[in-house]
């Protein structure tokens, strides 16, 4: 019984730990700004995924482009 109450709470603590080292970024999409040209929001969002996020998406008609990451 100590045994098995034991590996249950190593396996718990194991799976805190990973739901704690998920980045916030990788949760949701997070807003960054409007950009005027699609060229400049494709940029910015080139320059957040190689800072650490994973995707960017810039969406919008001309003269305003909203810059979303994740």
């Amino acid at each position: 019984m100590r045994l098995r109450a034991a590996l249950l709470t190593a396996a718990i603590a194991a799976m805190a730990v990973t739901a704690l080292s998920t980045p916030a970024q990788a949760a949701s999409w997070v807003f960054i700004g409007v950009y005027t040209s699609k060229y400049n929001c494709i940029d910015a969002g080139q320059q957040y995924v190689r800072e650490g996020f994973s995707q960017y998406d810039c969406s919008g008609s001309p003269g305003y482009y909203e810059l979303w990451v994740r």
